[in-house]
């Protein structure tokens, strides 16, 4: 054979090993990525997609879904509680931490139904009607990235109520049928949407979870009106939430029990306490000072104020005093101090190094501290009853 022929022979060889290697990648692709070659290379991420179901076979309807007996699911930013349906086979993921385009979002989905629940709020959304939400808002262009996941998508209805505006659609994904519906509403400037998603062969599911979430889908107005990138500390066994800044740390305390927090400012005796006192009604502004003046737990040795705060699950007060440390020193605090229907006590008790420190008025405590004075004074509520759980069922 000469050399010439040899020389083909290897090259002949070469580009099949390399043609063979190609296939075998792109058969390996196409199973961790079966639509990868679907997608323009010029499509964005909307980060209000809602996420196809996990690929399974498509179930047998159930006729009757055990869906309810959990408590409600609190959003870990305190900003809203959504539903959260009962079973093992439900899945929460929070996705990306806060962020400019998107305030707060959870899927909670189940491979084994193939149902997606995608709540999500969004703020700055500003229209006089749902009915200009719709037309709007609500376009073609806005439910293209919404169903980005998916192969096809179809919108089937729409209506607009009092309350929301409802859209129904037809989904395809991997060459299986799915129905979608979102579920919109406003709240002051922000927008709540609730996105759903189950087998077609299975609408009365989809109307089961619509029936069951939507109600419970709310947000916390106090804690909307602050920072939307703050952490939320939330106890539903004993029944509180406290949004604060990200730079605090939880170094003592368990659900059901007294929490404390170090503030971050590199001062450890710098901090707030959180805790309940069952059966200890508080009436008046008067009431308040004389609690916090007799309470061992904040030792006050001079209590300087107080008024009266409200809130959507628990009225209550604001009270400053000044403190003595085991060295002698004076410091200031500041507690909140709310019940609920049952009287029962939750106090907030926030204590800072300076000893003249007025926490009552936020513009005139140190600039240092004006964050801390506003997650106690602003950012610690009280759980609706309805939102709790107890230790069994948490």
């Amino acid at each position: 054979m000469n050399k010439s022929k040899r020389r083909g022979q290897r090259r002949a060889t070469l580009l099949g090993a390399a043609i063979g290697s190609i296939i075998i990648v792109t058969f390996v692709l196409t199973l961790v990525a079966p639509d990868l070659g679907s997608r323009s290379s010029s499509s964005t991420i909307d980060p209000f997609a809602t996420p196809r179901p996990t690929e399974l076979i498509i179930p047998t309807p159930d006729p009757n879904p055990h869906l309810e007996g959990r408590p409600v699911y609190i959003h870990s930013s305190g900003l809203f509680q959504t539903f959260m349906p009962a079973g093992s086979d439900w899945y929460v993921d929070e996705g990306e931490s806060v962020g400019a385009s998107a305030a707060a979002r959870v899927v909670i989905s189940s491979p084994q139904r193939l149902a997606v629940i995608h709540n999500y709020i969004q703020p700055g959304v500003q229209y006089e009607s749902l009915a200009a939400l719709s037309e709007n808002f609500l376009t073609e262009q806005h439910f293209a990235g919404a169903w980005q996941d998916y192969d096809r998508w179809q919108e089937t209805g729409r209506q607009v109520t009092d309350e929301s505006v409802v859209v129904d659609f037809a989904l395809v994904s991997q060459g299986h049928d799915y129905l979608g519906r979102s579920i919109a509403r406003l709240f002051d400037d922000w927008l709540f949407v609730t996105r759903l998603v189950v087998p077609a062969n299975n609408p009365a599911l989809l109307d089961r979870l619509q029936a069951l979430v939507v109600p419970a889908f709310s947000g916390f107005k106090t804690l909307l009106a602050l920072p939307a990138a703050w952490p939320a500390a939330i106890d539903q066994q004993a029944g509180w939430v406290l949004k604060h800044p990200a730079g605090w740390s939880q170094v003592a305390g368990s659900p059901g029990r007294p929490m404390t927090f170090l503030l971050g400012t590199g001062n450890n005796d710098e901090r707030v306490r959180v805790w309940t006192e069952a059966q200890t009604p508080l009436e008046s502004v008067e009431a308040a000072q004389a609690w916090a003046a007799s309470s061992e737990l904040v030792a006050a040795e001079e209590v300087l104020g107080a008024e009266a705060i409200q809130r959507e699950a628990g009225t209550g007060y604001l009270v400053t005093y000044r403190f003595r440390d085991l060295a002698g020193d004076l410091h200031s605090g500041l507690l909140t101090l709310l019940n609920d229907e049952a009287g029962t006590l939750f106090v907030a008790d926030l204590q800072i190094d300076p000893p003249d420190a007025s926490l009552l008025a936020s513009d005139e405590i140190p600039a240092a501290y004006a964050e801390a004075r506003q997650a106690v004074a602003e950012g610690f509520i009280v759980l609706p009853v309805s939102s709790r759980a107890t230790a069994a069922g948490s």
